[in-house]
This record gives structure tokens, C-alpha cells and sequence, in this order.
């Protein structure tokens, strides 16, 4: 395939996770009963909206693994092994978070809808699982890490704009903390993200 071919059809990938992302943030409290204070999440996995949700979130990953592969393939030649650790670190968080979606999107609500099982999710019990647990803090750790790494090789690059890695790096930390304060906090990060990786999409249709 021409290589300007594959940039494009990354641009268009990573402006559509993007917006997929976007509309996930925008519908979750909107879709899912998520009520003021602390929520049954087996009651919301039980939801109607959950399954679309997760299905959207699902697509609007795999859509950004494509989109950052050609974000990387863009600059390659400049970004230096700092460039390459990040891309690599990012594509692994991400299969990562594919693999958490996953999860959402197929084995929670069969957890969810018997009630000798839906104990698992309305305590925590397989969140606070110690291997679940250590799955979990490994994502989150290759996500930081490739992000910070990615985003300095993006802001060091004439190719792409600065702005861009800014906004990914903010969505990113943002979304990251939204947990320990509020739902709205991390819907406020995907929203920042979003941004910024439709600002590389954006330049790689160019």
C-alpha cells in the first residue's frame, strides 16, 4: 500500500476513534443510572445502554491503534528511540484497554444479570482481585508511560501541531484521575483527548 494511502486512511481512523470516544463520554451519563452519589455497577452494566456503550468504546479503540500507528509511521524517521519506546508503550496500553472493553462488552453483563453472580460487580470483587488488580495497575502504567514518551516525540516534531500533544497528554491524565474524584471528571479527559488526536487526523489527511 502507498504510504501517503495508509496516512490517510490513519487520519481518517484516528479522527473516527475519536469521535466514537467523544460520543461514548457524551452518552455515559446520559444512557446509564449513574445517579449524585456512589451506583450499583451491577445496575448500570444491567442497563440497556451499557452494551452499545461498550460496543462504541470497543470500535473507538481499535480505531486509535490504526490512527497511531500512522500518527508514528509519519514521524519515524525523527522521532528516535524515545519516539519508538512511546508508540510501542501506547500500542500495548491500548490492546490493553481493548482487552478491558472486552470484558464490558461480553463477560459483565452475563455477570450482571444472575443474582448469585452479580455480587462479583456490585462489590468489587473482581476489581479488587489481586490479579485483576495487577492487570489493571499494568495498563494504567504502559498508558503513562507512552503517552508522556509519545506525546514529547509528537511536540518535538515539525510534523505534527503542538497543541495536539498537549491536549493528549491533559486528556490522558485527566482521564486517568477522573475515578478518584468523579465520573464527570473523566468524561471531561476523553473529551480532551479526543481533541488532540483529531488534530493529528486532521494532519495526516493533509
Amino acid at each position: 500500500m502507498n504510504m501517503q494511502v495508509f496516512e490517510k486512511l490513519g487520519g481518517i481512523a484516528i479522527i473516527a476513534g475519536s469521535l466514537l470516544l467523544s460520543a461514548y463520554a457524551g452518552l455515559f451519563p446520559v444512557l446509564l443510572p449513574l445517579g449524585t452519589g456512589t451506583f450499583d455497577y451491577a445496575e448500570v452494566v444491567r442497563s440497556p445502554g451499557w452494551v452499545p456503550l461498550a460496543g462504541v468504546a470497543f470500535a473507538g479503540v481499535l480505531a486509535l491503534l490504526v490512527g497511531f500507528y500512522a500518527v508514528y509511521a509519519r514521524m519515524r524517521d525523527t522521532a528516535g528511540m524515545q519516539g519508538a519506546v512511546g508508540f510501542l508503550f501506547v500500542e500495548v496500553a491500548y490492546l490493553l484497554q481493548a482487552c478491558k472493553v472486552t470484558w464490558e462488552l461480553f463477560l459483565y453483563p452475563v455477570i450482571a444479570r444472575y443474582p448469585q453472580t452479580a455480587f462479583l460487580l456490585r462489590d468489587a470483587v473482581i476489581k479488587n482481585d489481586p490479579a485483576v488488580l495487577v492487570f489493571r495497575i499494568s495498563a494504567s502504567a504502559t498508558i503513562l508511560i507512552g503517552i508522556v514518551l509519545f506525546c514529547l516525540a509528537i511536540y518535538r516534531s515539525a510534523l505534527y501541531p503542538k497543541p495536539a500533544a498537549a491536549l493528549i497528554f491533559v486528556g490522558a491524565v485527566v482521564y486517568a484521575l477522573g475515578p478518584m474524584i468523579s465520573v464527570y471528571v473523566s468524561i471531561a479527559g476523553i473529551f480532551t483527548f479526543a481533541v488532540g488526536c483529531m488534530l493529528l487526523g486532521v494532519r495526516l489527511l493533509r
